[in-house]
C-alpha cells in the first residue's frame, strides 16, 4: 500500500512530469504527498539569476536561491493539487541533492519515491553524477523514475 510519496524537483520539465506522475498516485491511492526541493552547493545558475533580475531581488546568493526555492515549491504545489493531490507538503533542503533526497525519505517514511530525470545516457551520467541513478541505487524504498 502507498501512503506517503516524496517526489524532488528542480522545475525542469522532467522533474514537472514527476510531480504528475506522483500527485495522480497520491491522489488515486489517498497518499499523502511531499515535494521537496534541494538548493544545491554550487554557482548561481544564469536561468535563476535572471529569475532574481524579474523579480528585483538583491542580496545574498543564500536569499535568492531559497526565494526561487519557495516559488518552485508553490508552483509544483499547485501542479500536484490540480492533479487531484489533497495532502501536499513542501520542503527546502540544502546540500547534494541524492543525499538530501534519501534522508528525507527516511526521516518522513516514505513508501515510493519519484524522480525525474532527463535521460542523458550512460557515458554522460556517470561523468556528470546523475542524481536519479544514485537515488534509486541506494534508497530503502521503491523508487520510480520519470523518463524526460
Amino acid at each position: 500500500m502507498i501512503t506517503r510519496i516524496l517526489v524532488a524537483t528542480d522545475a525542469s520539465p522532467a522533474s514537472n512530469r514527476a510531480i504528475d506522475f506522483a500527485a495522480d498516485l497520491a491522489a488515486k491511492y489517498k497518499a499523502s504527498l511531499s515535494v521537496l526541493h534541494v538548493i544545491r552547493e554550487m554557482q548561481l545558475p544564469e536561468e535563476l539569476r535572471a529569475m532574481a533580475e524579474v523579480e528585483k531581488l538583491e542580496g545574498s546568493r543564500s536569499d535568492v536561491m531559497k526565494f526561487v526555492a519557495k516559488k518552485i515549491l508553490h508552483d509544483a504545489e499547485l501542479r500536484a493539487q490540480k492533479k487531484g493531490a489533497s495532502d501536499v507538503h513542501t520542503n527546502v533542503a540544502e546540500g547534494d541533492p541524492a543525499n538530501v533526497i534519501l534522508d528525507h525519505a527516511k526521516a518522513i517514511g516514505v513508501d515510493l519515491i519519484v524522480l525525474g530525470t532527463r535521460g542523458l545516457g550512460t557515458v554522460k551520467s556517470m561523468m556528470l553524477g546523475s542524481v536519479s541513478r544514485k537515488v534509486t541505487n541506494l534508497a530503502e524504498v521503491n523508487c520510480f523514475i520519470v523518463r524526460g
